[in-house]
């Protein structure tokens, strides 16, 4: 090394890693600009075996698991602390509830004296009275985040501006990133026909939230709307086996592919002519993104930060009519686009995410964000 180069920094990342999905895709890209960089040296403790800890292995990360269907929170936070000492950690960088408390305990076991806090999505706040233990998570986790960390990231403009009040002077800005440059590399021809029937796709884990059952509803409607139309759904969840019977309950199990999980998901993306995001509630998702960088038509519901991504509305269609009709009407829209019309939004939509949501300034705002941290008095 220079002796002009300062030592690299060792940031030490704290997530489940039990799905791969955006926070987890979200964790790799940024290990992986933070290896490039040579300025920051990441480390990982990952609360489950899976894609993640595999892929961040392969990067050449040092990753140990402190398995959270084995050991008691105790235990793993233990495990942090062993991991911390071991590496030399010099910020502890968490994502998620648990993985904030954990983390938190873990580093100030180890003796670490910053942390800092991804918050990826929108927290939950309005809980059951059956639901106290979450209640007492998001109370613990929220202290935890004032007292002992010294930043907490919004990955969206709507995030910042929601936790702006509960972290009041600590929270920073950067947006998800894809590297746009590595996503058009792998781009294939695709003869843009308009011809029928019109491919609808869906992206993510089937569980409620994502409200799969809005798109089945959306294209059976098209299709009694004489609208010819086909959907595929990319992911597994608990909700497949009654999301298959919705299909067939809905007449259109003929017309309704469940692909399952695929990694990645560009070749399936490639083949749509629209994607299709009816979420209740979202972050800054990823698949938006890597749609927008492959120039996929999007239609989305107006919640979270997929208003930013879609620059209100100038890089896609934004649906405020959160239903069946709702997302059909839309779907519609984009069916009567002429191609070229069609393709001028997606070619906006490229150089927004291109501007916004690409790699190189992104991860500067991180490496800042370490830089200045780990020079920062006192211990937090």
């Amino acid at each position: 090394m220079s002796r002009d180069r300062p030592e690299p920094i060792t940031v030490t990342h704290i997530i489940s890693g039990d799905l791969w999905a955006g926070a987890e895709v979200q964790v790799y890209n940024l290990c992986k600009g933070l290896l490039a960089s040579h300025e920051v040296v990441p480390t990982a403790v990952v609360f489950n075996e899976g894609f993640l800890s595999d892929r961040l292995r392969a990067l050449g990360m040092e990753v140990d698991v402190a398995s959270e269907k084995e050991l008691s929170a105790v235990q793993i936070v233990f495990a942090i602390a062993r991991h911390c000492r071991k590496h030399g950690s010099q910020v502890v960088h968490t994502h998620g509830f648990k993985e904030n408390i954990l983390g938190i305990l873990g580093k100030d076991i180890a003796g670490v004296p910053r942390s800092v806090r991804t918050v990826h999505g929108n927290p939950e706040t309005n809980f059951a009275p059956t639901q106290l233990h979450k209640r007492i998570t998001h109370y613990l986790d929220t202290l935890l985040g004032r007292l002992r960390q010294r930043h907490v990231i919004a990955v969206s403009s709507q995030l910042e501006e929601r936790l702006q009040p509960l972290f009041p002077g600590k929270v920073k800005k950067i947006f998800n990133f894809v590297d746009v440059e590595a996503i058009q590399r792998s781009k294939t021809l695709k003869a843009d026909t308009g011809s029928h029937p019109f491919k609808l796709g869906i992206v993510g884990r089937l569980v409620a939230v994502k409200r799969v059952d809005l798109f089945l509803e959306t294209v059976a409607l098209l299709n009694k709307k004489g609208i010819d139309c086909t959907g595929v759904i990319i992911g597994t969840g608990p909700l497949e086996p009654a999301l298959k019977k919705l299909a067939k309950d809905l007449e259109i199990d003929h017309l309704v592919e469940f692909r399952g999980f695929r990694d990645p998901v560009h070749d399936e993306l490639q083949q749509l002519d629209a994607l299709i995001m009816p979420s209740d509630h979202e972050g800054l998702p990823m698949t938006l993104l890597e749609a927008l960088a492959l120039e996929i038509p999007i239609i989305a519901h107006d919640t979270g930060g997929i208003p930013e991504i879609l620059k209100a509305g100038e890089c896609g269609w934004i649906v405020c009519d959160h239903s069946a009709n709702g997302y059909a009407e839309k779907t519609l829209e984009v069916t009567q686009c002429s191609l070229k019309k069609r393709s001028e939004k997606s070619q906006r939509g490229l150089e927004h995410v291109r501007t916004y949501f690409g790699m190189k300034e992104n991860m500067h705002r991180y490496l800042n964000i370490y830089c200045t941290t780990s020079k920062e008095q006192g211990s937090l």
